[in-house]
């Protein structure tokens, strides 16, 4: 399919989808690193570039890698400007469209093109063009706001980061398919339930531990670009510095263990609608609405934690009476031409 192909189908059929796609991404991650000599990237500084949903589908995978030993860091692009020094090894581009200037832009500051990988939706795109080493999805039909390429693109990073540090998902990874589709099912009336005490809030603040970042950043671009919800996003700590007191006309969703447990059971103490998503199956703070996710590795987690997020956009679009297909604000500049490209780059 050529970018001019694309198609897109509603936000729900989208995450009716995601199950074939996870599935789908599964054998085709399983493939590319049976071939591809993974062991280069070990050892060695990685530099993943990403913006908007990218990015933050970035933020758990990354304190991941960390925590093996990995050196990893995250970039927007737009943090990269021309003339900045070389500060990875390996330069990885992830956008679905592949077509984000700034990711472009930043990952053409890597000279050495075979150190340079693109995990794209859209073959053909300007960043796969950049790249020497592609993982391509393979054109999967999307909703507008991205949902069945977001989770793809979430089990090439968890598989990848796993092929990195030497563990062992595969089990988790072939049963998350049937997960996310009995997951669908069963925690949507919990979610459409606190969903319900939103109409009037003024802000949804989405909060998580480090782990699980990615839900929290995702969720709040979910929420205002679904159901144009005004929403914000931070990790449990830096929350806990000082954003907690504009406790008030908010929302809470906050995605983690022990600690979030204990945030949860603080802020209900004001009397405000508070979403929690946990693995810790003991702990459910009186007061407080609770989505138990099972306890999985991190990186099928994440695709977990996203569900529920999905769900929460999906519900406060019907609160709000909002089109959550349809945009505000045109985007004029968030996309290079299809065929726009480095001087001197030549199409694979």
């Amino acid at each position: 399919m050529t970018l001019s192909q694309e198609k897109l189908i509603p936000f729900a059929a989208g995450i009716d989808a995601q199950a074939d796609a996870v599935k789908a991404t599964y054998h085709l991650m399983q493939g590319w690193l049976a071939a591809w000599p993974v062991d280069s990237l070990k050892d060695r500084r990685l530099l993943f570039i990403g913006i908007g949903a990218s990015r933050a589908v970035l933020a758990s995978t990354i304190y991941q890698l960390r925590a093996k030993g990995v050196d990893a860091q995250r970039s927007d692009g737009d943090d990269l400007p021309d003339g900045s020094p070389m500060i990875a090894d390996w330069y990885i581009g992830v956008s679905q469209s592949g077509r984000s200037p700034e990711v472009v832009r930043a990952i053409r500051q890597q000279p050495d093109r075979q150190r340079r990988i693109s995990i794209v939706n859209q073959p053909g795109s300007p960043l796969e063009q950049a790249c020497g080493i592609p993982i391509n999805l393979g054109a999967l039909i999307d909703s507008g706001m991205s949902s069945v390429a977001l989770m793809a693109t979430a089990v090439v990073l968890g598989m990848l980061s796993d092929a990195l540090t030497g563990t062992d998902n595969d089990a988790a990874w072939q049963r998350l398919p049937s997960h996310l589709t009995t997951l669908a099912s069963r925690l949507r009336p919990q979610v459409a339930h606190f969903a319900a005490r939103l109409k009037h809030v003024g802000c949804v603040d989405l909060v998580a531990r480090a782990g699980s970042l990615t839900a929290a950043e995702q969720g709040a671009l979910f929420l205002r670009e679904g159901p144009k919800v005004p929403a914000m996003a931070s990790a449990t700590r830096n929350y806990l510095h000082g954003m907690t007191d504009a406790v008030g006309n908010t929302a809470h969703v906050i995605i983690g263990g022990a600690r979030e447990s204990l945030l949860a059971r603080q802020l209900a103490e004001f009397a405000v609608p508070i979403l929690l998503v946990t693995d810790n199956q003991d702990d459910h703070p009186p007061g407080v609405d609770v989505v138990a996710i099972p306890l999985l590795p991190a990186g099928p987690r994440t695709l977990v934690e996203i569900l529920v997020m999905e769900l929460l956009a999906l519900e406060l679009a019907a609160v709000w009476g909002s089109d959550i297909d349809a945009g505000v604000m045109g985007r004029i500049d968030t996309k290079l031409a299809a065929s726009e490209r480095a001087p001197g780059e030549e199409r694979l």
